[in-house]
């Protein structure tokens, strides 16, 4: 199995992609509460009012409330984690099963592919370079240009990569936080 497969199916991992997911969806909330918000300065001023007597109060309910907080936050510790945890499963595999993220992993295959067939065709032009300088020029011009088309057919898969990957960034960018 390989490290970025652990990596990738590990609780961690869903978790983190988890609580990204909640705060772009928590973010994107926010932001549309924000717009619609007013504040006048009459409710400013009733606000800081009952502020200075809730003020008073606050030392005793410090103490119920922390007390009270604490006994609720071990209890939602784990199943917060196992909701996040869901959440991040869920929108790891809405990125991979979107088309351009398995896209972006058959163009990765052949841009590879083409790559290791670079190296063989060019580890073999330069064999035959050798043996042909010692004999004949036309080999060897036609091993360059072989190695030249299959340069030119990575260079191509490589391109479709990138433009493969962009989409898939930006397909996943919009699934998160939804």
């Amino acid at each position: 199995m390989s490290v970025t497969k652990t990596i990738t199916t590990s609780k961690p991992f869903y978790v983190v992609a988890g609580a990204g997911d909640l705060a772009v969806k928590t973010f994107r909330d926010g932001t549309d509460k924000l717009s619609g918000l007013r504040i006048e300065r009459k409710d400013i001023e009733s606000g800081f009012a009952s502020l200075q007597t809730e003020t008073k109060a606050l030392p005793a309910k410090a103490q119920t409330v922390a007390v009270t907080l604490a006994a609720d936050v071990a209890g939602k510790v784990g199943t917060g984690y196992d909701e996040l945890i869901v959440r991040g499963r869920s929108v790891v595999t809405r990125i991979r099963l979107q088309k351009s993220t398995q896209e972006l992993q058959r163009q990765a295959s052949t841009t590879v592919r083409r790559s290791k067939a670079l190296v063989t065709t060019a580890k073999g032009a330069a064999t035959d370079t050798k043996t042909s300088a010692k004999g004949t020029a036309t080999v060897a011009k036609k091993r360059a240009a072989t190695t030249k088309k299959a340069a030119k057919s990575t260079t191509t898969a490589a391109r479709k990569t990138t433009t493969s990957a962009r989409k898939a960034t930006a397909a996943g960018a919009a699934k998160v936080g939804n």
